[in-house]
């Protein structure tokens, strides 16, 4: 490197000061940050800059990011090293007889060093460490004498030889800031620890983090919420509406029409529902993170989440997954293990996210009224269920393994700043618009071209019992009657189709193609409407006070009608309508949460995730509806639960006998 820049938290010197030495070692010109120097005062530090900056021979610039302090002279030093290049002459004295192993290493190894410009003691310590790295640079004669010096340091000091490099290292440090801080003896307890006395106490700490995840979902669900209807009718005026008044203006073919506006505009219509919730998830999080409270939630839930070889910090990307699972997948790079990072996206999908709840609604009020509380309970606790049991299937198979260590620094308590957070979040949601839209935009093209389509070739036939999606559900729904889905009611396996869209989307499917039935139905499309760009944009800005219950919507009279159509559709069978609950429940993510688990793995990993979910889906709601109906046909039931059960034996022995790689991108 030309230039290393170096941010260390100048209220915990001695921990971050271990990289800086190691940077030293290796001989580059190095200029410190020395960041959160607002925080001395309040921890009684006083710390002499220009002493340090005299040991360690190297620009260090006092900063306190949070409040724009340092940083204009940080971007000077910068331009100023960056012509000079000043090399850090610092020399860390190790134990006698390491020392006297390095200095006979450093010399073999000069003539390796020169040629790819590195300095020779630091190589002789990695070799020493047997960092692959500089075992890659090194030649194979080397090797025996690395060994032999390995092995004269770890008989004389009876340590590991990583220890003993460690400890000289930490020695260095341990006397510089000695030398260089000053810490004030006082008595009285620090807010950070009163806070935590409160925070992580073994009975009140489950509690409040559920409080305040609760909060979490509020802001996402109640705040958020009333923002989708914006976006989405914002976006499909002008990218969905608008380009087809524009290309209808040029006289274009259906088929461009129906790829550009329906498919890349609709894309973007799709992809822009998720900019809310997705923003007021990451705005609580970065919220949380900031403060320093996300580190106490993990360190309360750890003991659980080993149990099922995770660590405490993979609860908090499953919690995320109860508001959106996009953003809880994108959480799991938190995590360092790549098998615990698999395994979290693996059971993430079991989360209801916030999408399946209107789903879920419709059909708990269309057949479980009385019991709606009750049955929605019900249908959340079978996910949290079915994940966990994921978990436990996944780490006996494909994912072997305890979890990480979990060792975690509780930071202290701070205000966040407004510039901070918003930062956070905006790069976070910034990255899932470029990164995840690719594969949306991919889909929903593909999807809405064959929901266009008719049979006969024609197009601008969505939603319509001559498109080739509906004739894709009719000649599919004869899959799905063993979880109760008969075949004049193909319009619920349409739904499943589209709502890899998103899961919202199963509603206004079914809506579209049960309403046909209705003999009172008329075909809105026979009724053509002149289109208004400002109306779009003024339906759209209404639709957030709408959103918060400000405003009443027109759609709440309809929602009447279209319980009806569902009952009739599913025949009052309300082991059916649960078992089509649980498939919802479980099968494939939305399009979204599939390019989340893409852009967060690879295309192998994608793959097993959709697949595995849509076969569970399918035992799981087969083996309910065919136990809750036993009585009715038993010799069925229990073909069809004996099938069941031996397609999910066959797929675990397939599990224990195949291991993918751990590998992601």
């Amino acid at each position: 490197a030309d230039l290393v820049v170096q941010v260390l938290d100048a209220s915990n010197l001695q921990r971050n000061l271990y990289l800086t030495v190691q940077l030293l070692e290796m001989k580059v010109p190095v200029i410190i940050a020395l960041n959160m120097m607002d925080t001395l005062p309040s921890k009684n530090m006083i710390l002499d800059v220009a002493h340090l900056a005299e040991h360690l021979n190297c620009t260090i610039i006092p900063m306190s990011a949070n409040k724009n302090q340092g940083l204009v002279d940080l971007k000077k030093a910068i331009n100023k090293q960056s012509e000079l290049l000043k090399i850090p002459n610092v020399e860390i004295c190790y134990d006698d007889i390491l020392e006297k192993e390095i200095i006979s290493l450093d010399k073999s190894v000069e003539d390796i060093a020169k040629k790819n410009k590195l300095s020779s003691r630091w190589l002789a310590v990695k070799l020493l460490e047997e960092d692959p790295l500089a075992l890659e640079y090194s030649d194979k004669s080397i090797l025996p004498a690395v060994k032999s010096s390995i092995q004269k340091v770890e008989k004389h000091t009876g340590d590991p030889i990583d220890v003993v490099i460690a400890d000289g290292r930490y020695g260095f440090i341990r006397g510089l800031v000695k030398d260089v801080l000053t810490v004030k003896t006082v008595t009285r307890e620090s807010v950070t620890d009163m806070i935590d006395k409160v925070v992580i106490n073994k009975y009140l700490g489950i509690p409040i983090f559920l409080t305040v995840m609760m909060g979490v979902f509020y802001l996402t669900m109640n705040v958020g919420a009333p923002f989708i209807d914006f976006f989405d009718t914002l976006f499909g005026t002008i990218f969905v509406d608008g380009f087809k008044v524009i290309l209808n203006s040029f006289n274009s073919p259906d088929w461009l029409i129906t790829i550009l506006a329906d498919g890349f505009g609709g894309g973007l219509q799709t992809l822009s529902t998720f900019i809310p919730p997705i923003f007021f998830i990451f705005l609580a999080l970065s919220i949380l993170e900031d403060s320093g409270y996300m580190s106490r939630a993990a360190f309360i839930m750890d003991g659980f989440m080993k149990t099922i070889g995770l660590p405490g910090k993979a609860f908090i990307p499953m919690l995320v997954g109860f508001g959106c699972t996009v953003p809880a997948i994108m959480a799991t790079r938190t995590l360092e293990s790549n098998r615990d990072r698999i395994l979290t996206i693996l059971m993430n999908p079991f989360m209801s996210c916030g999408a399946k709840l209107p789903v879920y609604s419709l059909l708990v009020t269309a057949f479980f009224s009385k019991t709606a509380g009750l049955v929605l309970f019900s249908i959340y606790m079978s996910g949290i269920v079915l994940a966990v049991l994921s978990g436990f299937l996944f780490k006996s198979t494909i994912l072997k393994g305890d979890a990480t260590t979990f060792v975690m620094e509780l930071p202290n308590y701070h205000i966040p700043t407004f510039n901070g957070i918003m930062l956070h979040t905006w790069t976070k949601l910034k990255s899932f618009m470029i990164k995840a839209g690719k594969v949306i935009f991919t889909i929903v093209i593909l999807v809405t071209f064959i929901n266009s389509i008719g049979t006969d070739g024609s197009f601008g036939n969505e939603d319509s019992s001559e498109s080739v999606l509906t004739w894709v559900g009719q000649k599919t729904t004869p899959i799905f009657r063993p979880m109760g889905i008969q075949d004049d009611n193909w319009p619920a396996t349409v739904g499943l189709f589209t709502g890899i869209f998103a899961k919202e989307a199963v509603i206004g499917t079914m809506s579209a193609l049960y309403s046909q039935n209705d003999p009172n139905w008329k075909d809105e499309t026979e009724v053509t409407e002149d289109f208004s760009f400002w109306s779009g944009v003024r339906d759209a800005f209404v639709a957030i006070p709408t959103g918060f219950g400000m405003i009443k919507s027109e759609e709440e009279e309809e929602d009447s009608a279209l319980v009806g159509y569902v009952q009739n559709g599913f025949k009052n069978d309300k082991a059916a309508a649960y078992a089509y609950l649980l498939f919802i429940l479980i099968y494939a993510p939305c399009v979204a949460s599939m390019g989340a688990i893409y852009r967060e793995t690879n295309l192998g990993w994608t793959v097993f995730a959709v697949s595995y979910l849509t076969l569970l889906a399918w035992i799981v709601a087969t083996m309910f509806y065919q136990i809750a109906t036993f009585a009715v046909h038993p010799a069925t039931s229990i073909l069809w639960i004996s099938i069941s059960v031996a397609m999910f034996l066959a797929f675990y022995l397939t599990l224990k006998v195949k291991r993918p790689p751990l590998a992601t991108k």
